[in-house]
């Protein structure tokens, strides 16, 4: 029995058949202009990476026939940037093809998981079913009911006879079915053994070319800082980047102290989302405890009450007698309504709707009197579940937050005698910051309007306009800053590649770039560790 489920189908589907993406290119003009890519097959993509190549190749060639003195001029300058285009276009699809596989490498792990342990029951289910067969032919041979003959020949009559016969005709057919059904558990064990190791020989593949596709990544990304270090405005950048670091230590110990608050505001943050959501849990819990404890004592209370009178009472008056209302005639109505509502994740109600109505007539020759008896039937309950929509795909990975845009100029680790908590991708002013895995957005900053290189800080804490998302699984969290103008505010859920933002050059910056941090347990970790380079 094949273990695929159509999750896992459609995984394979975007890594192995199409994959569909938009991104930016620029052209010789140096201008900003879309270029729409279609659902690709991966034949397809490749093919385009190829041409890239041949495009990449032909760019050097240009390049080796320029002389050193020559870097300068624009004809350089503009072949260069077609070069680097070109290396970030191969790029993009590396990384759109690395999420495909990752998807892959996720419901195939799942998927031999959930086999694993079907297979574990299966064997002590046939282990278990193997002894009781063994037990019931041993019974068998002792009592010496191998033999139809034997077991009718012992009959004391007809009737005797009979029971026996039929006795002896159930139990072949159930030893027949139970071989049956034996033999069936057997060969579906049998087959989901051969699909397990099918899937992890898939598995083995996926995570080969998972290694693969990333040690191109990182070459592709090595030639592009290669090619970045002789174009004219990184080499403009570093020279702030260079008066930045001849700062006196006066003035590295203030700028410390400043990036000290901001990590202190940052934490201070992730830790009141962390509060924010143990409260919320906890909130959860009690109020779902408090829901089953009523709905419990409320079938406690209908169990308990003795069944209503549904029998009228019918009362006939003499030949002389004055009419009696119903008010005195009607026994006593006994009405219980339960309303149990809970708007936690399951929500429910008892709700009392059936009534029923029964009027009697007795009819004499001096007066009629009329009895009306109305009772209210014991309150049914009805369970109204709300159940929260969860991804089929758990995706846990961390994106690239900068499309189209690979370069970093700066990466984890110390500088200018503190540590630099994420990565910088430069060269990309006004292009889109985008969520780098689905979360809420729990800090925004955007007092910043100094959106120009600056060797000091202005605003944010240096961080200038920034977004904080917590993804909201207690260990996680991503600051995207620098930011010229942000588009969500505090307390949006974003989706994984949403756009939040857009780069620029606020706070403590030299030039346009995002810095990019990933935040585990509220400390920075480097984002290369999780990113697909």
């Amino acid at each position: 029995m094949k273990m695929l489920t159509w999750k896992k189908a459609l995984a394979v589907v975007l890594a192995a058949a199409s994959c569909t993406f938009i991104w930016t290119t620029r052209p010789e003009n140096g201008k900003m202009t879309e270029t729409v890519y279609a659902a690709a097959t991966i034949a397809e993509l490749e093919a385009r990476k190829q041409e890239n190549q041949k495009k990449i190749q032909e760019y050097e060639n240009q390049l080796s026939a320029f002389s050193e003195n020559q870097k300068q001029e624009e004809a350089y300058q503009t072949t260069l940037q077609n070069k680097i285009n070109a290396i970030q276009s191969n790029m993009q699809i590396l990384d759109t093809e690395l999420e495909g596989i990752k998807k892959n490498i996720y419901y195939l792990d799942k998927d031999i998981s959930k086999l694993e342990q079907e297979i574990t029951q299966q064997k002590a289910d046939i282990e278990k079913g193997l002894e009781e067969f063994k037990l019931r032919i041993r019974a068998m041979y002792i009592n010496g009911n191998d033999s139809l003959i034997s077991v009718l020949a012992g009959a004391t009559d007809f009737y005797d006879l009979l029971s026996k016969y039929e006795l002896i005709a159930s139990v072949a057919k159930h030893d027949d079915e139970f071989v049956s059904q034996l033999k069936t558990e057997l060969e579906t064990y049998n087959q989901n053994k051969d699909t397990l190791e099918a899937q992890k020989i898939e598995l083995e593949q996926a995570q080969t070319e998972k290694e693969s596709k990333q040690k191109e990544m990182q070459d592709s990304m090595q030639e592009l800082q290669n090619s970045y270090a002789d174009s004219q405005a990184e080499q403009e950048r570093l020279q702030l980047e260079q008066e930045m670091a001849n700062k006196s230590i006066e003035e590295l110990e203030k700028d410390n102290q400043l990036a000290d608050s901001a990590e202190a505001e940052i934490r201070e943050q992730i830790r009141k989302a962390e509060e924010a959501r143990k409260k919320a849990t906890q909130t959860t819990k009690v109020s779902a405890a408090k829901t089953n404890a009523t709905t419990t004592a409320v079938a406690e209370e209908v169990e308990k009450r003795p069944a209503p009178e549904t029998a009228p009472v019918i009362y006939t008056a003499p030949p002389k007698a004055t009419t009696a209302t119903a008010e005195e005639t009607a026994p006593p109505v006994q009405t219980m309504t339960a309303v149990v509502t809970t708007k936690v994740m399951t929500t429910t109600k008892a709700t009392t709707t059936t009534k029923a109505t029964t009027t009697t007539k007795a009819t004499t020759k001096a007066t009629t009197t009329t009895t009306t008896t109305t009772t209210e039937a014991i309150p049914e309950t009805t369970t109204e579940t709300v159940t929260e929509v969860i991804p089929d795909y758990d995706d846990t990975s961390f994106g690239w937050p900068c499309p189209e845009h690979y370069y970093i100029s700066s990466g984890y680790g110390s500088r200018w005698g503190t540590t630099h908590k994420g990565i910088d991708i430069a060269q990309n002013a006004g292009a889109d910051a985008v969520a780098s895995r689905a979360g809420k957005v729990i800090k925004v900053n955007t007092s910043c309007t100094h959106n120009y290189g600056k060797n000091a800080n202005c605003c944010g804490n240096g961080y200038g306009n920034y977004v904080l998302i917590d993804h909201e699984d207690g260990t996680y969290s991503t600051m995207y800053a620098h930011l010229q103008s942000v588009i969500v505010s505090e307390g949006d859920y974003v989706e994984k590649g949403q756009t939040i933002g857009y780069v620029g050059t606020t706070g403590w910056s030299t030039g346009y770039h995002l810095h990019f941090e990933i935040r585990k347990d509220g400390v920075a970790v480097n984002p290369s560790d999780y990113l697909n380079y």
